[in-house]
């Protein structure tokens, strides 16, 4: 990218694209978007600050909101010479912390999102499965590159488990970006001398963050998506894992030792994007060994789960969540 492209991709153009996005609907818009995104292969932190804030207003609609008998409690505690940033979401009637847990680590191209955009989806797994939710707010990309999220979420589970909680009463879960660091924290800990936890829910997981996975899925598929959306994806988490190798094994999931994971429910729409991703992380987790359950919805849109409200699928997803973390971590355990 030249220097005049960069100069030319400044705050006030970016924010005039967000409108445009926002206020017409957007899809025409957010296509010519995407594409010049692509092609250029690089973001601006401008045009991050404004996907940022685009992300927040989209999932705190009050069609996506969470539920306003929704207890939050904002955490900034000091652990482990750092700090663990985040917050408790509980629905009513939730049972004590002491007892059993989720740790939500959301998603967002490892350079967006946070526990306040993905709220309505914390809440509602919280009232599902009956169990608080701490979603921790980890540190994001460009400012701070890999391994700074996937540091954090470690070291928020390292503060669970020096709570008093067991590992068997831990359940992590994420979505896309962070769906990846939730499939990726289990071998983390593994060699971080810490026991893993009760088992992993990844809804729409990045395995690649090269995107090979997902183009080849194009490709063997003729999925009528066209090539920019991959290239654009790769652009969008090219902050994060700048100066990494595409082999390295906490880029490319599979990677990594997977006969350390517990079980793990993988939930994906059959016609996105990262369905392959899903595919192939479940098909090589089984091959070692590993328990790896894979649910393809038909015909959804990335991270579905969170159109709760107004989708039956969506619903329904919500409760095979509820009944997989019962089964591997029941309370009172």
């Amino acid at each position: 990218m030249s220097n005049a492209q960069r100069s030319s991709v400044t705050w006030p153009r970016v924010a005039r694209n967000v409108r445009r996005i926002v206020t017409r609907g957007g899809l025409r818009a957010a296509g010519q978007y995407t594409r010049g995104m692509a092609a250029r292969e690089t973001l601006t932190l401008p045009e991050v600050r404004a996907m940022r804030i685009m992300l927040e207003r989209y999932m705190t609609r009050p069609a996506m909101a969470a539920d306003r008998s929704t207890r939050v409690e904002q955490v900034r505690a000091a652990f482990d010479n750092d700090q663990v940033r985040g917050e408790w979401v509980e629905r009513p009637g939730v049972g004590p912390r002491s007892e059993a847990v989720i740790l939500y680590i959301h998603g967002g191209g490892f350079v967006a999102g946070s526990p306040l955009s993905h709220r309505g989806l914390t809440s509602e797994i919280s009232a599902r499965t009956g169990r608080p939710v701490f979603s921790v707010d980890y540190r994001r990309a460009p400012e701070y590159p890999y391994p700074a999220a996937a540091d954090d979420a470690l070291r928020a589970y390292k503060w669970l488990l020096a709570s008093g909680l067991d590992a068997s009463q831990i359940v992590v879960a994420g979505d896309s970006a962070g769906g990846h660091l939730t499939l990726g924290l289990p071998p983390r800990a593994k060699r971080a001398g810490l026991p893993t936890p009760a088992g992993v829910v990844a809804l729409s997981p990045v395995v690649d963050p090269k995107m090979a996975l997902s183009r080849r899925w194009v490709r063997d598929h003729d999925a009528d998506l066209p090539d920019y959306f991959t290239d654009a994806g790769r652009t969008l988490m090219a902050a994060h894992w700048r100066n990494v190798s595409a082999e390295h094994r906490e880029m490319l999931l599979t990677n990594d030792d997977l006969t350390v994971m517990p079980p793990v429910l993988v939930q994906a729409s059959d016609n996105e994007l990262l369905a392959g991703d899903a595919e192939h992380y479940v098909e090589r987790l089984n091959a070692v060994g590993g328990k790896g359950r894979l649910h393809l919805y038909h015909n959804k849109f990335h991270v579905f789960q969170v159109s709760h409200r107004v989708s039956k699928n969506a619903s329904q997803a919500l409760d095979e969540i509820a009944a997989f973390v019962d089964e591997v971590s029941p309370k009172g355990r």
